[in-house]
């Protein structure tokens, strides 16, 4: 029977023009057509690529109108903004002085230093500006004007100014502003000498008709959009008014780490010293970044209730995070109830300065989080993989030394411990790091890895003092004198000659010795020194009195009941390159197969 229907469930050229071509075979008028022809053909090539150009642009605007799907930036950012969400901008980096000055002229009783200020900077090479946002003051002190935790700021200041009708659009040219350091000032006429400051909202809750406040919305190319208030929410401008926008054009990433700074405005006589090297400094929110947080963001409706509430918050509006985890009291160790925990791993430094966490508590969660929680920020802990690793391999089927065989398996471990671990709740799975290991070249045959976790102890030095603190990781307990847990060199209270260590004893309780200087035979001098809990990780020290430490760190070694490491709350698993030995061993010899063995524990 003819087909009298055009299908229409396929969406490929090649059947689409199959289906036309079966649709008009079926009609009586064109029966005696060949449809082959180059003329007939053409046309039905012309009909099938409408159709197929059609259902492909229908499918990517669809695709384009859901934030899930959407893979154009412009898209993204609309379906975001409809959650009330606003992607981050460039971040300027930030660092933290003081500036002491001498030998003033007239030796006033009072000095300041002007707002936007510059102290300039090189990092790698490069040259950068930082200038301070706010004036500072300082007295004399016997001739001597300390300025004290003057935050500076990199960036390049810009000003744009408008002049207010009823079309005026305020856009921001520059796509690298960071937006956090836009200030706004409106004049009634450009004669007029009386300025009214507009400072930025982020929600309307609390915003009356008489606040000067403005708004942001990010438009087409990643530019952001000024809008003022319509006198229901927040107070308007009027045509005439003269709008004066200053902000920072950042460098983004490229000023973090700086150290050194000289000021050309200030006299030779200033001394600089840098409290917190410049860090914070950022790109723009990526298109992946903005699809997960918006709708987190969206889901704690601008409270800090939850755990996970405090995470969307913070992802969304500090930029300076490469890794967050969030818990409650309930879940602390001990528990303490009415707080909520928060570490941070940040994306410059390996912790947070008081100053950034100070803005977290003012700026981001004072108005937003319950009364009655506290947040209290715990700094992270690394737990640090020591890693022995033993490569087998066959020579006859490669041509690379053992050297750069090794070199290709320590890739390979790198890459995995940047792609799966150094962020929190990460797990280091060790079947699949040693097939990684195995399968980063063809002539590996297998491989012996060992590993024990290095976690660094702060302590505190010629006080008598008690120490508690979890891995939250089972420790090997072989009930014998199996040294599962063990410590570099310290020394103590009455003892300056000896070098001290700790050890456990299989059993639970951890011991202090030293070696002897001629047999190396341990001399035990605390038989009690504290406990291990080898079944949760934890670690107490009771009467610990340390008095230096033969190294730079107080560092306790774990071997673990498991080869799996896993990281909770406030630890973060990573794989120390400088405790990585790779050695690589041939397999066969001429004669057959010849097999070294290696120790798995």
């Amino acid at each position: 029977m003819a087909n009298k229907q055009i299908t229409t469930q396929d969406l490929d050229f090649d059947n689409i023009k199959s289906n036309l071509k079966t649709f008009f075979q079926g009609q009586t008028d064109l029966s005696d057509y060949n449809f082959e022809g180059s003329g007939l053909s053409l046309l039905l090539d012309v009909l099938a690529y409408n159709t197929h150009y059609n259902s492909l642009y229908l499918n990517l605007a669809v695709n384009e109108s859901f934030l899930d799907s959407a893979v154009i930036r412009n898209s993204v950012v609309s379906k975001a903004f409809e959650l009330g969400y606003l992607p981050k901008s460039a971040t300027s980096a930030k660092a933290i002085i003081d500036v002491t000055l001498t030998s003033v002229s007239g030796n006033p009783g009072i000095v300041s230093i002007p707002a936007l200020t510059a102290f300039n900077t090189t990092v790698n090479g490069s040259g950068f500006s930082f200038y301070n946002m706010e004036p500072s003051i300082a007295t004399n002190v016997n001739g001597v004007y300390k300025f004290s935790n003057i935050t500076i700021t990199e960036g390049t200041p810009l000003t744009q100014t408008y002049v207010v009708s009823d079309n005026t659009v305020y856009t921001i040219s520059n796509v690298n502003c960071d937006i956090s350091t836009i200030s706004i000032d409106v004049y009634d006429s450009p004669n007029s000498t009386t300025k009214t400051k507009y400072t930025r909202s982020t929600d309307i809750l609390n915003v009356t008709a008489t606040d000067t406040v403005f708004f942001l919305k990010e438009i087409d190319g990643g530019k952001y959009e000024v809008q003022f208030g319509n006198d229901r929410i927040g107070k308007s401008v009027s045509p005439g008014n003269i709008v004066v926008v200053n902000y920072f054009v950042s460098k983004k990433d490229a000023a973090n780490g700086a150290r050194l700074f000289t000021s050309p405005n200030l006299s030779t006589n200033a001394t600089i010293v840098t409290l917190y090297q410049s860090q914070g400094g950022s790109d723009i929110e990526s298109i992946d970044d903005i699809k997960f947080n918006a709708p987190r963001l969206f889901n704690s409706t601008n409270r800090a209730v939850t755990a996970e509430d405090y995470r969307s918050l913070l992802l969304a509006r500090f930029p300076n995070i490469a890794s967050i985890n969030v818990w409650g009291g309930e879940d602390n160790l001990p528990p303490i109830y009415g707080s909520v925990f928060i570490s941070i791993l940040p994306k410059t430094n390996s912790v947070l300065t008081s100053t950034e966490k100070d803005i977290i508590v003012n700026d981001i969660l004072k108005s937003r989080k319950m009364v009655t929680i506290t947040p209290k920020f715990v700094d992270p802990f690394y737990l640090n993989v020591r890693l022995n690793t033993t490569i087998y391999y066959d020579p006859h089927t490669t041509s690379k030394t053992a050297n750069e065989l090794s070199a290709i398996a320590t890739n390979a471990i790198n890459d995995y411990n940047t792609a799966n671990l150094r962020q929190f709740d990460s797990v280091l799975r060790y079947s699949k790091l040693v097939a990684a290991i195995d399968n980063s070249d063809s002539a590996i045959t297998s491989n012996i890895t060992t590993l024990v976790v290095d976690r660094a102890l702060s302590v505190k030095f010629n006080v008598n003092t008690n120490y508690k603190f979890h891995i939250d990781n089972p420790i090997y307990a072989a009930g014998v004198p199996e040294d599962a847990v063990t410590s570099n060199g310290f020394y103590v209270f009455g003892d300056s000659t000896n070098v001290q260590y700790l050890k456990d004893d299989g059993y639970g309780t951890i011991v202090r010795y030293y070696l002897d200087p001629v047999s190396l035979n341990p001399i035990v001098t605390n038989t009690n020194q504290g406990t291990v809990t080898y079944s949760n990780g934890t670690i107490r020290l009771t009467n610990f009195h340390i008095t230096r430490l033969a190294s730079n760190y107080l560092t306790l070694t774990f071997k673990l009941q498991s080869n799996d490491v896993v990281s909770v709350r406030d630890h973060v698993v990573n794989i120390d390159p400088s405790l990585l030995t790779v050695t690589s061993i041939p397999e066969t010899a001429n004669s057959g197969l010849v097999h070294t063995f290696t120790a798995s524990r």
